[in-house]
């Protein structure tokens, strides 16, 4: 994936243009106003004769509730498999990657320094996309993401030029090579995951959907009844717009609320750099 590819990727998606805080508040503000109509629709004074119906009510209103239910268990489901996924794949990267430095070792001059410096490059520029990552950065994650291709293709490239003067074991060429071709893939899987998986605008439709309507049944119910309570109102609202904040920060390249330890990472960086520090 190209630079202009990622940030094309990152853009696409319309709630990333939102913070994670102005999320919350309008959707807040919205669940709010749901159940105001709902309220004012209910108490209405030719809505009175509709009092007989309020046990239908009540239970059109439990199955819309149950039905928000799930669909927020759901997405967040789908939004933490994803948040798995980009772990799972930090640890594989870190593994293959830690892998090849060592096998490098085996290896003849000049091809042993360049694949080493190579590989320090290459996973020191993940430790760099982490923390620029957490700090919101992403005008300077784009660049190290197409760097990272650069570097796969350089990794490859002197393992094909090792093998074509027949100067590496073929044991350990094939290890390498598996080991490069696995951080290539890693590396697309953490893409996929991070910019392409995301979760599709008809669920997030769908959800703000029921949300919206188990909103505005409620508050249908509670005019019907002539009374509500302001606190149960806004308390509701809140912990809906809460999941769903924390759904979307799940779900986004770049996250707020939750961070992805990399101690792995960074462990395996200083033990390339204390290798690379006692080579001749």
């Amino acid at each position: 994936m190209t630079e202009l590819e990622a940030a094309q990727a990152i853009q696409a998606h319309f709630l990333d243009r939102f913070g994670v805080v102005t999320l919350f508040v309008l959707t807040v503000i919205m669940m709010v106003a749901f159940i105001e109509a709902g309220f004012r629709v209910g108490s209405r004074p030719g809505a009175n004769h509709a009092k007989a119906q309020h046990s239908q009510v009540r239970a059109v209103m439990g199955a819309a509730l149950g039905l928000t239910a799930f669909m927020l268990a759901f997405t967040f489901a789908t939004a933490q498999t994803h948040y798995e996924t980009r772990i799972q794949t930090m640890v594989e990267e870190s593994r293959l990657a830690n892998d090849a430095f060592l096998l490098a070792e085996f290896m003849p001059e000049p091809y042993q320094g360049r694949v080493r410096q190579l590989l320090r490059d290459y996973l020191g520029d993940r430790v760099r996309i982490h923390d620029l990552a957490a700090e919101g950065r992403i005008d300077e994650v784009l660049p190290l993401v197409a760097r990272a291709e650069l570097l796969h293709r350089e990794l490859w490239t002197q393992s094909v030029d090792l093998s074509a003067e027949g100067r590496i074991d073929a044991g350990l060429r094939n290890e390498f090579n598996d080991s490069v071709i696995g951080l290539m893939d890693t590396h697309s899987a953490r893409l996929e995951a991070a910019l392409l998986n995301r979760i599709p605008y008809v669920i997030w439709v769908t959800l703000y959907l029921t949300g919206a309507l188990s909103m505005l049944i409620m508050g249908y119910q509670a005019g019907l009844v002539g009374r509500r309570s302001p606190l149960a109102t806004v308390t509701l609202a809140v912990a809906f717009a809460a999941v769903m904040m924390l759904i979307t920060d799940l779900d986004r390249p770049f996250m707020s609320l939750f961070h992805i330890n990399n101690t792995v990472m960074i462990e395996t960086v200083a033990r390339m750099d204390a290798l690379l520090g006692r080579a001749p």
